[in-house]
């Protein structure tokens, strides 16, 4: 990758001026003979106020164990982000903050289509994601078959209170959603009696191919009389493109060479003449509101109903080809999709959430209600025309000239179209201690009705003299419905004043129902017609405990240590028949391949038996993550310094992972796994108006025992999890006169080396090793300066320029599968952003 060895010579310069810059601060600052407060955490200035009173750090309150507490009292590893510190850094999605949580990885489709993955937990595969993902109360779902893993949208962070991200298993209080962590996003709650209002404009111009960027923020917080409030969000984001989609004049090419599934692009297809370059087609286009009403019609009741739209466009994805199945991909020097013909690739994602929380406090619990109803539905169109005309071994162009012609136009898109709809009903029900005393207390019960809608279309109007009529290469149908009923509780004992004994348990009832419907050439029933239809259905039902067990000793009022021992689950699910048959009953290559593919596997042989038939596991299993976790939570120099720490070892059995048979997708248990990891993070108060964050991760995630049909051997690490991931914010403010400051803030976030599933390959536990993706290590820098001032009405304002991706570093992110035929030779990858400048400005009344 060009400029691979660049982010560790930037990584260690860096570390170098932090330590440089800490350590004589800190003997200066601690020794200027300030007093300490006698107040409690709540009443100490947060980090970044930069007054000059402000000699402590704040940590922050957060209600991740469903009762309001703060981050150094809760013994959980967790990250918490203010909304001053979201707006300091100039930050406005949750991809971007994510980048610099320690633990936290990002699988990166895409803006709406980012995948989760956290302490070393492979998230592809499986029927939901490993990391919870909730606005506020309500947990969302990712699409439970969707090609590009399981992703979640992506919101706008403009006008949050905070967001919460709690690491290891949450499956007492969260469930099934959360077995690797949780992510929450709050939004900042209506005020009472206040009539305030903000506004933001930014604009920026994209280097290395982009153009000009913009978007727009603005929030009312509207007082209806003395009981209620009305607050209103709106974000609106347009930003362009910087990679190329290159179409191939007509016959510039020939067939591929090689048999599928080992085939490669010919020789010249990157120097062929284009009929057609388009440039910057992965533009993106982002519109969301959100409203919430707090109403409290008596003091101890409180209502507030929210809702929500977002809907993001895209024109592309910000893919590249990466030519051949290069165990080691590059950066290419053109960054470009090339096309047989010019196929549109536009992407959609569209998301409503309605949700109604009400609180009643009662003298010594209160009671919480929080109702959620959301629905998503996502269109993603890819260009498949040469992966459906290598299988068939012949040229990817026009039907006279011997091709299938292009995939597309279908019913919804121009190319390979897959449509992810979902809508989910959930319902929590809480009572929660408030009383002061030794014992305190959650119990609850929650109830989830989610519904999935998988649809895939694949069509080659053209293609009807080769393949048959009607022309479906592949078309599918599959809904599916999981009804979860859990009861929940959690005691936290205070045995004395420096001891603390906390149990938790949660017991689920969950039913799974799906069916498959399947057209086309590559379904199971292909031999009988392309018409014909293939129907299976499945169901499941299981029930559990989930434990959680905490020991807490508060050395002294600054110093905490804690001993953590849970259990997560994810709940099991179904899979799509593959198309196998035995070699040299069809003339179909594909089901051929498959079949050869998985005696490869299997048997571990070279050479397909037609005397053999195997088939593919149905279901697959719900897997669990038992953690053991140790952690420390402890202050320095009068509150200065925040440090966390915190080390685990975790047993992953089953583990739910994503294999390629040629070129078809499959989930399937795998054998357990070990991970051991440690996490810090440090916030310090620095002296001349800085304050300074660092965090990092390290992980080490094998498998104990190897998996064959998934191709794993034991000691192989597991995809996608970087070993080190580190983020360091540096953020300074400076007072003027006539009540302006100077400000800027400095980050570096740094992703380590990490390996891939490779898309399209068959893998085994005798090759896997040789075709394995590398992905190389990489680091992104951001750089932020301005001045902000107050008017005497109170009114206040800020201008920021700013350059994301200081350094212009254009990386490889991940591999990406295709909606067609899954097959190697093109592999596309998602490439970072390039460098971007602007300028940000803010208005507050």
């Amino acid at each position: 990758m060009r400029g691979s060895d660049n982010p560790k010579r930037s990584k260690v310069l860096l570390l170098a001026t932090v330590l440089g810059m800490v350590l004589p601060a800190f003997t200066v600052y601690a020794a200027d003979g300030s007093t300490p407060s006698d107040e409690g955490p709540a009443s100490r200035a947060t980090v970044g106020a930069n007054t000059e009173t402000s000699q402590e750090l704040t940590t922050v309150v957060v209600t991740a164990t469903k009762r309001a507490t703060t981050v150094q009292s809760t013994p959980i590893s967790i990250t918490a982000v203010t909304s001053e510190e979201i707006a300091s850094r100039g930050v406005t999605d949750f991809q971007t903050l994510a980048r610099s949580v320690p633990g936290l990885a990002i699988r990166d489709d895409g803006p709406g289509q980012s995948e989760f993955e956290m302490r070393g937990l492979y998230g592809a595969g499986g029927n939901s994601s490993v990391v919870g993902f909730y606005i506020d109360e309500i947990p969302l779902a990712s699409p439970a078959f969707s090609n590009l893993g399981k992703t979640v949208i992506n919101p706008d962070l403009y006008d949050l209170e905070r967001v919460e991200v709690l690491r290891g298993p949450q499956g007492t209080l969260y469930g099934s959603s959360s077995l690797a962590g949780t992510v929450r996003l709050i939004p900042a709650a209506p005020q009472l009696g206040t009539s305030t209002a903000s506004a933001e404009e930014k604009v920026s111009y994209t280097a290395s191919g982009g153009n000009v960027n913009h978007q727009e923020n603005v929030m009312a917080n509207l007082p209806i009389g003395d009981t209620a409030a009305v607050r209103i969000v709106g974000s609106f984001t347009s930003d362009s493109g910087w990679i190329k989609r290159s179409v191939i004049a007509d016959g510039a090419v020939t067939t591929d060479t090689g048999v599928y599934p080992n085939v490669s692009r010919p020789s010249n297809f990157y120097t062929a003449p284009l009929q057609e370059d388009l440039k910057g087609v992965n533009t993106t286009r982002m519109d969301s509101i959100r409203a919430q009403l707090l109403w409290k019609p008596i003091d101890n009741l409180t209502i507030q109903p929210m809702a929500m739209y977002q809907r993001t466009e895209q024109g592309a994805p910000p893919e590249v080809d990466v030519d051949g199945a290069s165990a080691y991909p590059q950066t290419p020097a053109v960054k470009a999709h090339w096309e047989i013909y010019d196929s549109p690739e536009p992407q959609t994602d569209s998301f409503t959430l309605g949700s109604l929380k009400t609180i009643y406090d009662f003298p010594a619990f209160s009671l919480t209600s929080a109702t959620g109803l959301w629905h998503r539905n996502a269109l993603v169109v890819q260009d498949g025309t040469e992966e459906i005309n290598s299988v068939f071994g012949i040229a990817a162009n026009s039907p006279s000239a011997g091709g299938l012609g292009p995939t597309g136009p279908e019913p919804n898109g121009p190319g390979a179209t897959e449509q992810d709809a979902e809508w989910q009903l959930s319902e929590e029900l809480r009572l929660t201690s408030s009383a002061p005393g030794p014992l305190q207390w959650v119990a609850g019960y929650f109830y989830q009705d989610l519904h999935s809608q998988f649809n895939q279309y694949i069509i080659s109007p053209q293609a009807a003299p080769v393949v048959g009529s009607p022309p479906w290469m592949f078309l599918a149908f599959q809904p599916q419905v999981i009804t979860q009923n859990a009861f929940f509780g959690d005691v936290t004992w205070q045995l004395s004043q420096q001891f603390s004994l906390e149990v938790g348990l949660r017991h689920y009832h969950y039913s799974l129902s799906n069916s498959d419907t399947e057209f086309g050439v590559f379904a199971p029933n292909a031999y009988l017609g392309n018409s014909v239809p293939y129907f299976a259905a499945f169901s499941n039902q299981a029930s559990g405990t989930l434990p959680s067990f905490t020991v807490t000793y508060n050395i002294n009022h600054d110093d905490m240590v804690y001993a953590k021992a849970s259990k997560g689950i994810r709940i099991g699910g179904a899979n799509n028949p593959a198309p196998a048959a035995d070699p040299g009953t069809t003339n179909n290559p594909f089901p051929v391949a498959v079949e050869c593919g998985l005696q490869a596997k299997v048997l571990l042989t070279t050479t397909c038996n037609p005397n053999i038939f195997l088939q593919t596991p149905t279901t697959f299993q719900s897997d669990t993550l038992w953690s053991y976790e140790l952690g420390e939570k402890t202050s320095f120099f009068e509150h200065r310094m925040l440090l966390d720490l915190a080390a685990y070892y975790e047993v992953w059995n089953r583990p739910q992972l994503p294999t390629n048979i040629a070129g078809f997708y499959l989930d399937a248990n795998g054998a357990p796994a070990h991970i051991k990891g440690v996490e810090g993070q440090l916030q310090a108060l620095l002296p001349l108006g800085f304050d300074l964050s660092l965090n990092a991760a390290y992980t080490d995630a094998t498998f104990q025992q190897a998996s064959t049909l998934i191709g794993f051997p034991a000691g192989l690490a597991v995809p996608d999890t970087p070993k080190v991931t580190a983020s360091a914010v540096l953020r300074w403010t400076h007072p003027l006169p006539n009540q302006l400051s100077l400000f800027g803030s400095f980050e570096e976030n740094y992703v380590g080396t990490r390996t891939d599933e490779p898309v399209g390959l068959t893998a085994t536990v005798q090759n896997i090793n040789q075709i394995l993706v590398h992905m190389p290590a990489y680091s992104i820098l951001n750089l932020r300066f301005g001045i902000s001032g107050e008017r005497g009405s109170g009114d206040k304002w800020t201008a920021a320029l700013f350059v994301d991706n200081l350094t212009n570093n254009q990386v490889l992110l991940d591999p990406q599968p295709q909606q067609a035929v899954q097959t190697s030779a093109f592999t596309r990858y998602t490439l970072s952003r390039p460098l971007t400048a602007g300028v940000d400005l803010t208005y507050r009344f």
